[in-house]
């Protein structure tokens, strides 16, 4: 896709790739991004990523801009912890892998009405990147086995469950690396034998546009995960406590690999009636872009990568 120059020129002033960084490679940075565009029916475009049984789970609004900096057209996901898993997204445009620094977002407005977090289940509102090649869909394991295959997956994860035993709710991003199957673990864990994650307390709004941000930074050993409110006039604002780190280091086997970004739609192996979770969460935008990005707000005046 070709850019005219005044494009070209917005999107430098929109998106950093650092402190320092030449235009040129801010450029590069964009060009590279990636974005799931909802300006039109994603469900129906050439080129969508669709696994397993996403479809059943997803919803497309043709609405007005809800917030500043937003555009027209929304998706809405149903988080039910019981239904058969799927994920939906678009490929990146090139591979990132455990040395690439990259900076993922997703505005989403988690719903109110029909919301339900069972006290005695744990399950989680999420999205994030993923191998097509190696990722499975059993993210949880069940109770005749506890091996998860969500190989080579970095997640957002938000688990809004509150219980008078563990507490509640939390923000615990997630990294998978590659299967590590020579792990003695491995036999009973499947990829939780090659896992990381970050938790903290955090308790999010719903009703309101939020802007969650996922950092790659393998230079400091660590993935930072935030939410943000979005505010008046597109202004995006930290919401206290919600940041959760992964350290790196404490991943067994640092090799993964990513080519995708989306939803990820998942079941809960370990959820009976009722369900874990049960939420609906509408996006409004979905992108990810090599390297750091100094100012947030950028991210919601990104221009999507490409129409079909």
């Amino acid at each position: 896709m070709k850019f005219k120059s005044s494009l070209v020129v917005s999107m430098i002033l929109a998106v950093l790739a650092g402190a320092g960084a030449t235009a040129q490679k801010t450029v590069d940075a964009v060009l590279n991004g990636t974005g799931l565009w909802l300006g039109s029916d994603p469900r129906e475009r050439a080129g969508t990523l669709i696994e397993g049984e996403a479809l059943a789970r997803l919803s497309w609004q043709a609405d007005a801009p809800a917030f500043p900096g937003d555009r027209p057209g929304s998706l809405t996901a149903l988080y039910d912890a019981r239904l058969a898993p799927g994920r939906f997204g678009v490929p990146l445009a090139e591979i990132w892998d455990q040395d690439d620094t990259f900076t993922a977002a997703a505005v989403f407005v988690i719903e109110p009405e029909g919301f339900r977090a069972d006290p005695n289940g744990f399950f989680e509102i999420s999205w994030g990147l993923w191998n097509t090649a190696q990722t499975g869909m059993n993210r949880t394991g069940n109770f005749s086995d506890f091996a998860a295959d969500s190989f080579e997956l970095l997640e957002f994860a938000w688990f809004p469950n509150v219980s008078d035993f563990f507490g509640g709710p939390f923000l615990s991003p997630a990294l998978f690396g590659e299967a590590d199957e020579a792990s003695p673990l491995f036999p009973f864990l499947g990829g939780f034998a090659n896992f990381a994650f970050g938790s903290e307390a955090a308790t999010l709004p719903m009703g309101e546009p939020l802007m969650a941000v996922l950092e790659h930074r393998p230079e400091a050993d660590a993935v930072v995960v935030s939410v943000h409110r979005v505010i008046q006039g597109g202004r995006v604002v930290p919401i206290p406590g919600a940041v959760s780190v992964i350290d790196l280091t404490t991943l067994p086997r640092r090799m993964y690999s990513f080519d995708a970004l989306g939803l990820t739609l998942w079941q809960d192996g370990f959820s009976g009636e009722p369900s874990s979770l049960y939420a609906r969460v509408t996006f409004h935008r979905l992108v990810a872009v090599p390297g750091r990005v100094n100012r947030l707000e950028s991210l919601l005046h990104l221009p999507p990568p490409a129409r079909p």
